[in-house]
């Protein structure tokens, strides 16, 4: 099983495609440029495995989740929305 680990690592993957197709080249300047204030939504992305917008500074703000263990194993108890944070 995937820890949060591996799911940055694809997130960040699909989030490179879905910009680069955006600004439609290689280009690290508008690549930084377009990343910054995006969102990336799987309806507009289909690999990517949940909405999350990049801040002015290039911060990740996606849903999060409040797991525990019950009776040895993972339970997600509550999903917490994103921030919101301009």
């Amino acid at each position: 099983m995937c820890d949060h680990n591996g799911i940055k690592g694809y997130t960040g993957i699909y989030f490179i495609k879905a910009v680069t197709e955006k600004i439609g080249k290689f280009d690290s300047k508008a690549f930084a440029e377009a990343a910054h204030g995006i969102t990336v939504s799987p309806k507009d992305e289909p690999n990517i495995l949940m909405e999350a917008t990049w801040d002015k500074n290039g911060d990740i703000d996606r849903e999060s989740f409040l797991g525990e263990v019950v009776d040895g194993k993972q339970k997600i108890v509550e999903v917490l929305p994103k921030l919101g944070v301009k």
